[in-house]
């Protein structure tokens, strides 16, 4: 089974779009690991903004796309770039996961901590004065780190059926996960070259 977990860092803040609107914010970079199987630390691949007509392909081929938060923020922000149905891309988001269990939204940053003993490298905000500073290389590692957490938290989950996070009152909190994904038979998504 191909997966591709995945990480959008954009160009943009919701206060410089005027709220809740990820198709607005502008993609700066994309990172990707790409893995066949649900073991192993996969390709690691990097899309900037003029790259993405590349990307497109990738994802409408893979069986699923994981993220944390993909669902309402990352497959969103693809909106004006890619020209099909973005809700045919098969999706696993761990966030809507781990909130089904816990009944509310946690951060990856605390999940991460948590579950890994890691955290992330930084913020989206980070990624955001990379962007407009030109520091690519930057941008570039921030958004691969984000991917890497990702993926392990994805196969940690997968393993064990938990994760873990402290609360608001900083106390440890394991919850049961189901991260599994059953590819739909004949899903189809139209493959298209063309994507701007």
């Amino acid at each position: 089974m191909r997966q591709i977990i995945l990480d959008v860092e954009t160009q943009k803040t919701f206060d410089e779009v005027g709220g809740f609107f990820p198709d607005r914010l502008g993609i700066s970079f994309v990172g990707v690991c790409i893995r066949d199987g649900f073991s192993g630390k996969g390709e690691m691949q990097g899309y900037f903004e003029q790259d993405l007509p590349k990307l497109f392909p990738l994802l409408e081929a893979a069986d699923v796309i994981v993220g944390f938060n993909c669902d309402n923020f990352d497959m969103q922000t693809f909106l004006p770039y890619y020209k099909n149905d973005i809700s045919k891309i098969a999706t696993l988001d761990l966030l809507v996961r781990i909130k089904e269990s816990v009944g509310h939204r946690i951060g990856l940053d605390a999940v991460a901590k948590e579950t890994l003993g890691i955290g992330k490298s930084g913020d989206g905000l980070d990624a955001i004065k990379y962007y407009k500073s030109k520091d690519w290389d930057s941008l570039s590692k921030y958004c691969l780190q984000d991917v890497a957490v990702t993926r392990d938290i994805y196969d940690y989950g997968l393993k064990t059926g938990r994760v873990k996070f402290k609360n608001k009152w900083n106390r440890l909190v394991e919850c049961d996960v189901d991260f599994t994904f059953t590819p739909k038979k004949d899903a189809g998504v139209q493959m298209s070259l063309l994507s701007w």
